[in-house]
């Protein structure tokens, strides 16, 4: 990394709390699915409809014996409730039986479980290094030149390769706060700790 990398990581982790999380779920079982959720929705749309979905079914368990068209009937607040609810169904009545995922494997096979959703389960749930490729994240961490691409999934293939693992889940929670506060999809440049260093600012120093 150089110089003016190591400082817009600096000045980002100096302004924003040392914890940061935006699906606060403790019971690892219930954030998984939450994290399912969130797919195509806000994480406050997930959270809310999450807390529907476990006062009807309270533990992993009681999905087994449950009929697709109540879970859809549920979720459907949170979009995509037809694709969802059977995987919903299926990783929910899994860790029922062989108990909960440890490893990014176990979780890659389970149905619904993509890179993201594994990536926030690591890092949530079993404290390992992730990188959480979501739109902010991605969004943010090519206008700071951290990647050269847009693509989510070739996006934190790029940081995994370019920076050391200690600082991937702090940087993945950083630069997506960023993300949802400042450097929105219309960024306030002029609100920006980092607009003098940011190649992407259309305020400051940097070139737009």
């Amino acid at each position: 990394m150089n110089d003016r990398v190591n400082t817009l990581l600096k000045i980002l982790d100096e302004i924003y709390p040392e914890k940061i999380s935006f699906i606060t779920e403790n019971d690892p079982w219930r954030f998984l699915v939450t994290v399912m959720l969130s797919a195509s929705t806000t994480d406050k749309q997930a959270i809310k409809v999450a807390a529907e979905l476990f006062k009807r079914f309270p533990e992993s368990s009681d999905f087994a014996g449950a009929e697709i068209h109540e879970i859809e009937t549920i979720i459907k607040p949170a979009g995509l409730y037809r694709t969802k609810a059977p995987r919903i169904k299926e990783v929910s009545s899994y860790i029922a039986r062989n108990g909960l995922p440890h490893t990014e494997e176990e979780l890659m096979n389970l149905p619904g479980i993509g890179e993201k959703t594994a990536a926030c389960y690591l890092e949530h749930v079993l404290s390992l290094p992730a990188v959480i490729a979501d739109t902010h994240f991605v969004r943010v961490a090519y206008r700071l030149g951290f990647t050269d691409t847009e693509n989510r999934l070739k996006a934190a293939a790029e940081i995994r390769e370019r920076f050391p693992k200690e600082l991937w889940s702090r940087m993945s929670m950083v630069l997506n706060l960023h993300g949802r506060t400042v450097c929105k999809a219309r960024p306030v440049c002029s609100e920006c700790a980092l607009k003098d260093l940011c190649p992407s600012s259309v305020c400051g120093n940097a070139v737009p």
